[in-house]
């Protein structure tokens, strides 16, 4: 929930019209405009209006915190819906979950975007079920677009393209990850890390895939500088799974090519077994 969106709900509680609720602190245009997110409100202005209308501030900011937090609790159930869908090539779930989006109480812009990359994981398992894929065009078009449109390696935009590298030629994913490789010392918290070791994983599977070895041999060395921590335990180990593939590529030792076997086998007794069988 926005700012605009819950004064809109305060105001509503009290049975007032926005010229009343505006007082002469703003205009009542530009707050009717506030209302609907078109514009922001300074914050000055706002503390007159909360003081104005006999809302305490530190409540009003506590539930606007509480309802973001239940906004994005919901929105992570329904990725984590969406990422399990993804994993057992389940369209018709992800279709479901577009459909609840469609009905949320949340800026346009955000529903945009949040549908936008439903669609994307759409393409994802069409392009795996299907050899003859041909891809939405406006889809990728539209989800290339949102990853170029943000400025700097956020966790947002990690996380976008850890998902979507799939529709990037092998030379662009080369030149991307390199970009963000380069700043990777910026980069601190475990999400940020589990991205980019997403990131460097479907690149090497990617390169693997096309049999691209020598191009994927530096990426193998970063790879073995990321930090051992717990979150990083699949992708890592997928990385290693590459590696040791890799490796039977150019000396064809069968202890590599066993090692790479250990692998997808405990992939399939963990309760992994579309994993270990796309391995």
């Amino acid at each position: 929930m926005t700012i605009g969106e819950l004064l809109k709900e305060k105001r509503l509680a009290e049975n007032k019209t926005q010229k009343e609720w505006a007082g002469n602190i703003i205009s009542t245009s530009y707050y009717a405009k506030v209302e609907k997110n078109q514009h922001r409100i300074a914050a000055e202005d706002l503390l007159a209006l909360l003081k104005h209308n006999d809302i305490s501030t530190t409540d009003f900011f506590k539930e606007l915190e509480d309802k973001k937090d239940d906004f994005h609790k919901e929105l992570n159930s329904l990725t984590k819906i969406s990422i399990d869908a993804v994993y057992h090539s389940d369209i018709g779930r992800i279709k479901e979950v577009i459909r609840t989006i469609e009905k949320l109480d949340v800026p346009l812009k955000q529903k945009e975007a949040f549908i936008l990359v439903h669609k994307g994981f759409i393409e994802l398992v069409k392009e795996d079920l299907n050899d003859n894929y041909q891809p939405d065009k406006n889809v990728i078009r539209a989800l290339k677009d949102k990853i170029f449109s943000i400025p700097n390696f956020t966790r947002f935009k990690l996380e976008l393209y850890t998902n979507f590298m799939t529709f990037y030629d092998y030379k662009t994913n080369i030149m991307l990850t390199n970009q963000i490789i380069h700043k990777i010392d910026q980069f601190n918290n475990d999400k940020e890390l589990l991205a980019i070791t997403g990131i460097l994983s479907n690149l090497l599977s990617q390169l693997l895939e096309e049999k691209h070895y020598k191009e994927a041999l530096p990426f193998l060395k970063i790879a073995d500088k990321l930090p051992a921590i717990p979150d990083l335990y699949l992708p890592k180990t997928y990385i290693a799974l590459q590696k040791y593939l890799i490796d039977y590529h150019f000396n064809k030792k069968q202890e590599d090519l066993d090692k790479a076997k250990t692998i997808i086998k405990t992939y399939q007794i963990t309760g992994l077994e579309d994993f270990g069988k796309s391995a």
